[in-house]
């Protein structure tokens, strides 16, 4: 629309001049444009008012087997995996530090986020047992769920919706581990879907509060999962540059350039969630942008040029134990004698000359990586089958969704909600980044409601009843067929 005309009137009715001004869409009026022009319904935020507890009753199912499946695989009173440095980490926190700066123990150090560590900080301070806390996983994922039914609830039915969060609930992938010991997966996820919802939000109505809420769970989650804030780093910088050539071959007005601002200002409010802990690693390591110490190890392995290694993950004190790693001790012994921040930054070095000395094999430990993350193979050990079984059956169902998800897109020629880009963005940015350390199938977790959001609304789409208007104009070129009866 190139303007308005405005009609200047005399006072015998006639006009005595024409004028043309640019006419300025307001805000809620732009949005109601693009929508029209991309066939997106708006979201509609009565469908939240719908009461609580019919929601909680309609996915108790979920609630109690993650319960059943905690009790079940119940392992006692002794801390397992990483456990002992996320109480160990909660104890420092509640006495006023986090970092060990003296201690060789690099999980002492800033090997995991304060994320979780600050989660659990309350019961550890009441003195509550590990079996306790390890609760907190399934609560957490019970969140989720009830979250992610609230995201697919602002475009579609209550029934698809229900279907969505089952869906997620009943990921299989999510169960192994997480419920019988304290991770971070489960926190990880709640952020994720808090990061999508108010961005969600945000793109479509641009309210400030929904702003914070994404940027700040955004913040949350790379305080979660401390890699994520190279995927926060990645994002920021990809938004930045969608955002100007937005500008540039749309108009700074256009409901694509808003889109990607709109995107880009939830990144930046993440990246300024993060600035707390990022002045605080540079105060005791004197790197600026230094967001932990566990990714040196991880680097240094996926880059491993030996034939026999293909980008496995081991811990230091699994090369002294495991013979197969033998040729791996001298190094260790020395990387022993290393604080943890030297350690880190010496595999760190080594990891990009190993890389670039045999790129062909580290391409191979990339490919490895892919598979690993996704079907839980190759590994030196052996998950069991049922665990395999399930990670192939459904990360393979998962990715066939999708594909028939983006085809019945093309063929029915419907576009997804304007929030789709983001989130593409954020999905692939993120398993990008995970290709580059040693990679482990619990790390899709914050990322697999992207999917299922998409799947969920490229099939919603396809099986949504037809309008009025158009069964009423369908009515009306059917009588325009029929044969004009005789006299």
């Amino acid at each position: 629309m190139a303007g308005d005309r405005i009609i200047h009137s005399t006072a015998n009715g006639g006009s005595s001049a024409t004028a043309t001004r640019p006419r300025v869409m307001p805000e809620p009026e732009r949005a109601r444009d693009a929508r029209r022009q991309t066939g997106v319904p708006p979201p509609d935020p009565s469908r939240e008012t719908e009461s609580l507890g019919w929601v909680l009753v309609r996915l108790a199912p979920l609630l109690a087997g993650f319960i059943v499946t905690w009790a079940v695989s119940a392992t006692g009173g002794r801390t397992i995996s990483d456990e002992g440095p996320f109480l160990a980490a909660a104890h420092r926190l509640l006495h006023g530090h986090y970092a060990v700066t003296g201690a060789m123990d690099g999980t002492k150090y800033l090997w995991h986020g304060p994320g979780l560590p600050a989660l659990i900080s309350p019961l550890v301070a009441v003195g509550a047992p590990v079996t306790v806390i390890r609760l907190v996983g399934p609560l957490l994922l019970f969140v989720a769920i009830v979250l992610f039914y609230r995201l697919l609830r602002l475009r579609l039915s209550r029934r698809a919706a229900l279907v969505g969060a089952y869906a997620l609930g009943l990921y299989g992938p999510m169960y192994e581990g997480i419920t019988s010991s304290l991770q971070k997966e489960p926190l990880a996820l709640v952020a994720s879907v808090i990061v999508l919802y108010g961005t969600a939000r945000y793109v479509s109505a641009g309210h400030r509060r929904y702003l914070l809420l994404a940027g700040l769970a955004l913040g949350a989650l790379a305080m979660t999962r401390l890699e994520y804030g190279w995927v926060l780093t990645a994002l920021l910088a990809a938004a930045s540059i969608w955002w100007l050539l937005a500008r540039l071959r749309h108009g700074a007005n256009s409901p694509r350039a808003r889109t990607a601002r709109r995107w880009a200002l939830v990144c930046a409010i993440g990246m300024l969630a993060c600035a707390p802990w990022l002045a605080y690693t540079y105060s005791i390591t004197h790197h600026f942008f230094y967001w932990g110490n566990s990714g040196g190890i991880s680097l240094y392995w996926m880059s491993s040029p030996a034939s026999d290694q293909l980008g496995e993950w081991h811990a230091s004190h699994t090369v002294f134990a495991d013979p197969r790693l033998a040729a791996y001790r001298p190094l260790f012994h020395f990387l022993a004698t290393l604080p943890p921040l030297q350690r880190d930054l010496t595999l760190r070095h080594l990891a990009i000359v190993q890389a670039e000395g045999h790129p062909a094999k580290y391409a191979l430990n990339l490919l490895a990586n892919i598979s690993r993350m996704f079907f839980g193979f190759p590994f030196s050990f052996t998950l069991s089958a049922a665990v395999l079984a399930g990670l192939v059956l459904f990360n393979t169902a998962l990715l066939g969704g999708l594909t028939a998800a983006a085809i019945s897109l093309r063929r029915s020629r419907r576009s997804l909600p304007p929030e789709a880009t983001p989130f593409l963005w954020f999905a692939a940015l993120a398993v990008a980044i995970h290709l580059f350390p040693s990679a482990e199938p619990r790390f899709l977790i914050p990322l697999i409601p992207i999917p299922i959001w998409v799947m969920a609304h490229a099939l919603s789409r396809r099986s949504r009843p037809r309008s009025p208007a158009s069964s009423h104009h369908r009515a009306l070129q059917h009588q325009e067929k029929l044969p004009t009866p005789a006299g």
